[in-house]
């Protein structure tokens, strides 16, 4: 982003200061001292600069930019000290002044949103989009900046269910149904659905005496998605998939994630083998269209009724650098999400 400064060029300032009042030349200056001080890390000094020039130039759009790029320059994403909570009440209080001063600069929203982030201040911001939703239900930013808001939060059912909503809105774009159904898919890989559940084969060796085998599936943990709970989910997504495959039937990244869907159901059914087995025959299926959309051979040991290979195996999809998705595309960001990178202000 280009330094608000240099939007004025050297010239303009220096006739500021020389046709302005006295006031008004102290407040500025002091502006360049903020300045200053900010290029060379010093943020609170810089801060301070800022705040006596609010006594000469309040008004002056300039100085509630860069005093609240600097004060976010002081946050600590994560942390809940009181200092860090007081630089994020600071930045946000200057781009709010700098909206009032110049609403139709994208900026101070922009920096306010980014800021609300940076301060994990989520129940602020559901109640900022959920109220532009409320006013336009069919407007999908708010819906993204929910689903990016919840999904920061680690609030899985309110994000399902505004990602849920956005699909409705966007019943045609493929994208939307992708991202939606690899949200689920994500969602079940770290609650239950790890490598130890990938490497279990439930069923039994039928050249041995049933008595003498004895299956141990993984356990589960507290918080993890487990038995009817898993399998609608993963049935929800495998929907979203397919319905992103009818859309766009070369859309090889949505035939790898309804594979991988398939294999997450399949866990809730260690205690039943023979439905474990159908989930895994549906796998080998959308793995095997997958491969051929892309132009890749087919492993002889891709079949169904097969033992399975494992998640992480290197004849399985997801692992492969070659045929693992972008991560990028499994979430689409909003105007104002989450997941932003910080942009600082050039002086």
């Amino acid at each position: 982003m280009r330094s608000p400064l240099r939007l004025f060029g050297l010239g303009v300032v220096v006739f500021a200061l020389a046709t302005t009042g006295c006031s008004e030349v102290r407040g500025r200056r002091k502006i360049q001292e903020g300045n200053r001080l900010y290029r060379d890390g010093y943020y609170k000094e810089a801060v301070g600069a800022f705040e006596q020039a609010e006594r000469f130039v309040p008004n002056f759009w300039v100085l509630w930019l860069n005093k609240g790029y600097t004060c976010r320059q002081m946050i600590i994403p994560g942390a809940k000290t009181p200092e860090n909570m007081a630089a994020a009440n600071c930045a946000l209080a200057a781009f709010k002044r700098l909206q009032e001063l110049k609403p139709d600069d994208p900026r101070g929203e922009l920096l306010a949103f980014q800021t609300l982030f940076d301060a994990d201040k989520y129940e602020e911001l559901a109640k900022i989009y959920e109220e532009r939703f409320q006013k336009n239900p069919r407007d999908v930013e708010a819906v993204t900046g929910l689903i990016q808001v919840y999904t920061k939060w680690n609030k899985l059912d309110e994000s399902l269910e505004w990602h849920s909503k956005k699909a409705e809105l966007q019943s045609n774009d493929p994208e939307t149904q992708y991202s939606a159904g690899v949200y689920i898919w994500q969602q079940l890989l770290v609650h239950g659905g790890g490598q130890d559940k990938a490497t279990y084969d439930p069923r039994l060796d039928p050249n041995k005496p049933k008595k003498k085998q004895i299956k141990i599936p993984p356990p589960f943990g507290g918080g993890d998605v487990v038995s009817q709970q898993r399998i609608d989910l993963a049935d929800k997504g495998i929907e979203y998939l397919k319905r992103a495959v009818q859309l766009r039937p070369t859309y090889a990244d949505a035939m790898i994630y309804t594979a991988l869907l398939y294999r997450q159901k399949a866990y809730a059914y260690f205690d039943q083998p023979e439905e474990w087995q159908k989930c895994m025959n549906d796998a080998v299926e959308w793995h095997i269209k997958y491969l051929k959309q892309v132009g890749k051979p087919i492993p002889p040991n891709l079949k169904p009724n097969a033992a399975p290979a494992s998640d992480n195996n290197d004849d399985n999809a997801s692992s492969s650098s070659d045929d693992q998705p972008a991560a990028d595309k499994a979430t689409k960001k909003g105007k104002h999400g989450g997941g932003h990178k910080r942009k600082r202000g050039k002086r």
